[in-house]
């Protein structure tokens, strides 16, 4: 004999999950590729900002190039893409895809949406809405 589904009662309560903090970091200048630092100290870096750092050291690592990330999947792989004769269309779209995928990575990412793209010959200036479990914030990186 089988129950009927309709009498099944089920718990329809979201199941939340307690999120690590995000920490803390030290704020990085990528284009001087030193820490910033003032009164002779690292600048600390917290919450939302930590996350923000993250997600451009992502993006500026070129996946697989480095063997201190050897057997991880950490970085990106748009060198190709960027300055190439693919159709702007495909690029983008391989854009969106491999940058979604590696942010996805993180536990506080929820979503990577409202993409922007700028581009002149072999540079590329992307922007995106990175959605997260409790905000969201604008992302821009140009490679």
């Amino acid at each position: 004999m089988l129950p009927q589904i309709t009498e099944l009662e089920f718990d329809t309560e979201t199941i939340t999950e307690d999120l690590p903090p995000l920490g803390k970091s030290f704020l990085y200048d990528f284009d001087k590729c030193d820490f910033v630092l003032k009164d002779g100290k690292m600048i600390e870096l917290h919450g939302i900002d930590v996350l923000k750092q993250w997600i451009t050291k992502v993006l500026k690592t070129e996946r697989f190039r480095f063997r201190i990330y050897d057997g991880v999947e950490y970085g990106v792989r748009l060198e190709d893409l960027i300055g190439s004769n693919f159709p702007r269309s495909f690029i983008e779209a391989e854009i969106k895809r491999e940058v979604t995928t590696s942010l996805l990575r993180h536990t506080h990412i929820r979503s990577v949406e409202n993409w922007e793209f700028e581009r002149d010959g072999k540079w590329m200036r992307i922007k995106f809405r990175v959605i997260t479990f409790d905000d969201s914030f604008e992302q821009e990186v140009e490679f």
